[in-house]
């Protein structure tokens, strides 16, 4: 049952990491494309660089959470059974993915901007 907890909490927290990575820069281009084409009003920067902080911080959050998880998890397995340390690492990799998405949409905002 605690492993089941545990995949729930999981789950939650890149579910809301990867809304927040999508949500926020969908309200940025949408204010953007409201203004006028030439350059962005001083608000419309505000909210890209806050945008930008955000999907940064988020994902790295969310990744340390995921990767202290699976990390703990995969080497408890990696302990009773050593032959299975190359799968274990893949899934560490998965969750370290997180925080490189977020990392790559905080560049797309900024060269919005």
């Amino acid at each position: 049952m605690r492993r089941v907890e545990t995949w729930v909490k999981l789950a939650g927290v890149a579910v809301f990491a990867a809304a927040v990575i999508v949500l926020i820069p969908l309200v940025l281009f949408a204010q953007q494309t409201a203004a006028h084409a030439g350059a962005a009003s001083p608000e419309v920067m505000k909210w890209g660089f806050i945008a930008a902080a955000v999907s940064v911080g988020i994902s790295t959050i969310a990744g340390g959470i995921a990767v202290g998880m699976v990390g703990s998890a995969a080497m408890g397995v990696v302990g009773e059974r050593p032959e299975v340390a190359p799968r274990a690492l893949i899934f560490v990799g998965l969750a370290e993915g997180i925080a490189i998405y977020g990392l790559i949409v905080s560049v797309m905002i900024l060269g919005k901007l």
